[in-house]
């Protein structure tokens, strides 16, 4: 079974390809301006040659149009090649990764913030917070803060946890207000 994991939530790229949930390439793309303009050529890159299996895509939260473009990809690559794809989100992988049940990653204004029972599901809803108020949250660093992915596990978590959804389905998920709507 051949996967392939796309997470653009951010300024990164990660494109991850796994086989029967182990990595066998992996290329990232750190904190470039255009992110449309290097993740075909990363995916091509990670899988040429390669018939997929499935697809996993982080589908948020994180920047608005990083979700979009990894979803948007995502989902046009499960329709063509007619596979399978499942979500999982920015912070649940962390949390997965880690074994952490409170996970916060940081943009340039504030915090996404997850929590999460000891199986990883959602406790309650995503929530955004200004980094103040974080701080205030964070008061006995309880939270992880690191982007820190262990995609052997994420892959296994998904595998055994997360449902195939319809690729028409498939949405991003948004915490924050667009910018020019706060």
């Amino acid at each position: 079974m051949k996967t392939l994991f796309i997470d653009t939530h951010y300024r990164d790229i990660i494109i991850v390809l796994l086989e029967n949930g182990k990595v066998v390439d992996k290329e990232e793309v750190i904190n470039k301006k255009n992110n449309s303009e290097y993740i075909f050529p990363t995916i091509i890159k990670v899988i040429a040659g390669i018939l997929l299996d499935e697809i996993i895509v982080v589908n948020g939260p994180g920047s608005f149009t990083g979700v979009r473009l990894g979803v948007t990809i995502a989902k046009t690559l499960a329709y063509t090649l007619n596979i399978p794809i499942k979500c999982v989100s920015s912070l649940q992988s962390v949390a997965v990764s880690t074994n952490a049940l409170k996970v916060a990653l940081s943009d340039e204004n504030g915090y996404y913030v997850g929590l999460f029972a000891s199986d990883y599901k959602l406790v309650e809803d995503y929530t955004y917070v200004d980094s103040e108020t974080f701080k205030n949250m964070n008061h006995d660093n309880s939270y992880e803060t690191n982007y820190s992915l262990d995609m052997e596990k994420i892959y296994d978590f998904v595998k055994n946890n997360v449902s195939q959804e319809n690729v028409h389905g498939v949405k991003p998920i948004y915490v924050k207000k667009i910018g020019a709507l706060k």
